[in-house]
């Protein structure tokens, strides 16, 4: 009679995911999450001249060096196709700017990469892909002192590419640290156990 509880117990806890995701993005009160790290995110994309919409969602990692920054960034989206299946694509890139404060400027060049057949993820084994549009961004990313994170970027083609001006908007929060983070005392309680990316 007693297993039952405990066996209730742990299918609650595997079903809220892993206590350690949910750590990194509590601060110990006072304090602020740090910046470094892994960021789950969700937004969409609306095509600046026809008001068009489509969900974007990945992670999104930052590294901090000083007053400036890096990014690197693996996102999913979908693009109308030619029939009636959209086509999955993959967003991937990097970027690089200013920190002041917790707020983040800077640009970000990114590659779009799409399923070769309508309908299937590009990651999917034996699927042709291809690299399609190279962008450019212009984005601002605020990270609250809780670890919730907003991004908006300003997307434009790289010289010679046709690509339809775009914002997307970003929000999500903290699921990891900085592998290269430097933590000690009660910024590393408040991050929890340290987590690759």
């Amino acid at each position: 009679m007693e297993i039952r509880p405990s066996l209730a117990s742990l299918v609650m806890l595997v079903a809220c995911g892993a206590p350690e995701q949910k750590a990194v993005t509590q601060a110990v009160e006072g304090e602020e999450v740090p910046i470094p790290g892994m960021y789950r995110v969700h937004g969409a994309t609306v095509d600046k001249a026809t008001g068009e919409k489509r969900a974007i969602k990945g992670t999104v990692i930052l590294a901090v060096e000083g007053s400036r920054y890096t990014a690197t960034f693996h996102l999913n989206t979908n693009f109308p196709g030619p029939g009636a299946d959209p086509v999955a694509a993959e967003v991937i890139g990097s970027g690089e700017g200013k920190v002041e404060g917790r707020t983040l400027t800077g640009t970000a060049h990114t590659q779009v990469v799409v399923a070769g057949m309508p309908g299937v993820d590009p990651n999917f084994a034996f699927i042709p892909r291809r690299v399609s549009t190279r962008l450019i961004s212009d984005s601002v990313t605020t990270i609250a002192r809780d670890g919730s994170v907003t991004i908006q970027t300003d997307s434009r083609g790289e010289p010679g590419e046709d690509y339809a001006p775009t914002r997307t908007t970003l929000r999500g929060e903290r699921i990891a640290t900085d592998p290269l983070e430097k933590t000690a005392g009660k910024t590393a309680q408040a991050d929890g156990p340290r987590t690759a990316p």
